[in-house]
């Protein structure tokens, strides 16, 4: 996308945004200006975060300016907790209340409403102080895909995608309904989390020949996750007993003439 699809065009009030975004704005009344001047309540229009923890939603503001695209992703690079440090008074306490709702909503991996803001042009010419003079709600979610120790944090606009993923993880990122149909097939049940730990194990290549898995179009390498002893035959759902195959040796695991010799050859390689 084009990175000036994101930048500001017309003057929003905060409150407004905030509203939008599905915060409680009632308290904005609680001051001498009452309900008629609550856009301006300086306890709220001035914060750079926004958080509602009954439901989960979090709103920050952003800067236009500071966003960048990587690989076709707009995300953004921040660390609160070093910026505090050159602050004082109430600009110190907005960099720790905002660095607090980042490390909520990376902690419950939700999602972030976005104000988007940008300075008056003409204001950015005299160098005077920055000022937010156009702001408008960015309708896509924004994620946390990283959160340092340090405090460096990276946002990322749109949903989150693993860095692996197997031939059932499709399924979890777009769910299709098919047809019913009547089948007599047993199946059994996979553990998500033991699939993801083999994966990462793996990171990105074959745990067999080492051949490095293919891109798929969402961006995650792909690999086939492979219970070594079949759980039909009372394998267990471990990662000690499930392996990542590239899809030419994952058939091969189930087909070849030399299927049975291969569980011994996958079960000291995940030994080592």
């Amino acid at each position: 996308m084009d990175l000036e699809e994101l930048r500001p065009t017309s003057h929003r009030k905060i409150i407004e945004l905030v509203e939008e975004a599905g915060i409680d704005i009632s308290d904005w009344a609680n001051f001498k200006g009452g309900a008629e001047k609550a856009s301006m309540n300086p306890k709220y229009c001035y914060e750079w975060s926004f958080e509602e923890r009954k439901n989960n939603i979090f709103v920050l503001n952003l800067w236009f300016d500071n966003c960048e695209i990587i690989d076709g992703i707009v995300i953004q690079q921040l660390n609160l907790r070093s910026e505090a440090e050159e602050f004082k008074g109430i600009q110190k306490r907005r960099a720790f209340n905002m660095d607090f709702s980042l490390q909520n909503a990376a902690r419950l991996n939700a999602p972030i409403r976005v104000i988007m803001c940008d300075e008056n042009p003409k204001l950015k010419k005299l160098d005077t102080k920055s000022n937010a003079d156009r702001r408008f709600l960015d309708p896509i979610n924004w994620y946390i895909k990283k959160y340092g120790d340090n405090g460096d944090c990276l946002l990322q606009r749109g949903k989150l995608v693993p860095a692996f993923i197997d031939q059932f993880s499709f399924r979890e990122l777009e769910p299709i309904q098919p047809e019913k149909q009547e089948t007599t097939t047993t199946s059994y049940s996979r553990s998500k989390a033991v699939r993801e730990q083999v994966l990462v194990r793996a990171d990105g290549h074959c745990e067999y020949c080492g051949v490095r898995g293919f891109k798929t179009k969402v961006g995650s390498l792909y690999l086939e996750s492979h219970h070594i002893t079949p759980l039909s035959e009372g394998g267990v759902d471990h990662p000690n007993n499930v392996i990542a195959l590239c899809p030419n040796h994952h058939r091969e695991a189930h087909y070849s003439e030399s299927a049975l010799e291969l569980r011994s050859v996958f079960l000291e390689k995940i030994g080592q």
